[in-house]
């Protein structure tokens, strides 16, 4: 019942006393968190959030990555949030899409698409020092709280039938917010645009403090529009969408250039694209093979391309790559890139069946009958209760 009444209170504040203004402090002036019962609710939406996330396969575990994040974090606040109790973590999202948030406790969430299409560890800080900015800030609890946000209202009132039920079962369910999702659209994408610009200004700071380029912040944004190949027109969905990222590529460029004036401040480094693809290697693998099941096999091949720089004895690696480029062009007319990388795959691993098959099949189509001969039969040695068996005996008995 308390919940219910907390949240008729915030409708209150929300609509009957619009001019009223609330001064939400930065962490670092704070010696608790949460400050008030209003924004431990905001934390039990949240944490609902991340739990649902947490209890479906769109959570991505993998304990090197996850290290290699924190390390960075640690990087760039260091031990600036130790009084007050709270450690910045991880969770990964296998979603092929460039998106990231921060809870308003401190947890980043990532997606793999993100991760995957940054070209540097420098690039992706820029992105992780915006999200830092906005927990470091409040700004999902100045946004909850703001008079200025046209459609407080309705989610005033997705929270309070939220927090009804929560009171009831103990659990709590993001799905009952019908009136816009309190935290995707409030928090994952609907900062404002000050809070946004504003976000955009601190993470160059916070990129500084950990010795990051900032100039990498540019291209790190620039790479957010690689987004619209996936047709994702809900804001809700692309946390870059809102502000117009345009708008923002200029200011970060216009900062940076003002930076650069100022020759006591050292640009940072931008750290080897190499080391970074070692870091987060496991997550170029994972998010090709979304973008694959997605038919983005140009997208997919160029992480995998990234992979390999880094792994170029991976066969499996080597297998997709030429898979990509079976699924994109089936019948040629060029099939000497696949050819290549069915080639490369068996030089690292002779026995993998399935690239014998796709060898001696390519091969086929290009009228080497000997070449396919030879990789149809190896396919049937190593593989001969396969699925694909009978097909290939089939080309086998045609050459």
């Amino acid at each position: 019942m308390k919940f219910i009444l907390r949240a008729f209170v915030l409708l209150w504040a929300l609509s009957a006393l619009p001019a009223m203004a609330v001064k939400v402090l930065p962490i670092a002036e704070l010696d608790v968190l949460p400050e008030d019962e209003d924004e431990d609710d905001l934390w039990v939406i949240a944490s609902g959030h991340e739990n649902n996330i947490g209890n479906s396969d769109l959570l991505w575990r993998e304990p090197s990555v996850e290290a290699f994040l924190e390390s960075m974090a640690d990087r760039i606040i260091g031990n600036s949030l130790d009084h007050i109790g709270i450690e910045v973590d991880f969770i990964i999202v296998r979603k092929p899409t460039l998106s990231a948030w921060v809870y308003p406790y401190g947890t980043i969430a990532v997606h793999t698409g993100l991760l995957a299409n940054m070209d540097n560890e420098a690039q992706l800080a820029a992105i992780i020092c915006h999200e830092l900015s906005h927990f470091l800030q409040r700004h999902s609890y100045r946004e909850l709280i703001a008079d200025r946000r046209q459609s407080a209202i309705g989610k005033g009132l997705g929270l309070l039938a939220t927090l009804a039920v929560a009171s009831q079962t103990g659990q709590v369910d993001t799905g009952l917010m019908k009136v816009g999702d309190l935290w995707t659209d409030l928090v994952t994408s609907g900062y404002s645009r000050e809070l946004e610009h504003d976000a955009d200004a601190e993470g160059l700071e916070l990129m500084r403090k950990g010795d990051y380029d900032r100039a990498e912040a540019i291209k790190a944004f620039t790479n957010l529009a690689q987004n619209d190949i996936y047709g994702t027109v809900k804001v809700a969905q692309i946390w870059s969408s809102h502000p117009k990222l345009a708008d923002r590529i200029e200011n970060l460029e216009q900062a940076v250039a003002a930076e650069r004036k100022q020759k006591n401040i050292a640009p940072g480094r931008p750290r080897e694209s190499a080391d970074y693809y070692r870091a987060i290697a496991p997550a170029l693998k994972a998010n090709a093979e979304l973008d694959m099941a997605e038919g983005f096999y140009g997208r997919a091949r160029a992480v995998l391309e990234k992979y390999i720089s880094v792994h170029d004895d991976d066969a499996d690696a080597h297998f997709r790559i030429g898979e990509s480029l079976r699924f994109e062009a089936p019948d040629g007319p060029d099939f000497a890139p696949r050819v290549a990388a069915y080639q490369r795959a068996l030089a690292n691993n002779p026995d993998l069946a399935a690239a014998h098959l796709e060898l001696g099949m390519a091969l086929r189509q290009q009228g080497d009958a000997a070449g396919a001969r030879s990789h149809l039969q190896q396919y049937l040695t190593l593989a001969p209760d396969a699925t694909a068996a009978g097909i290939a005996a089939w080309y086998l008995e045609s050459l």
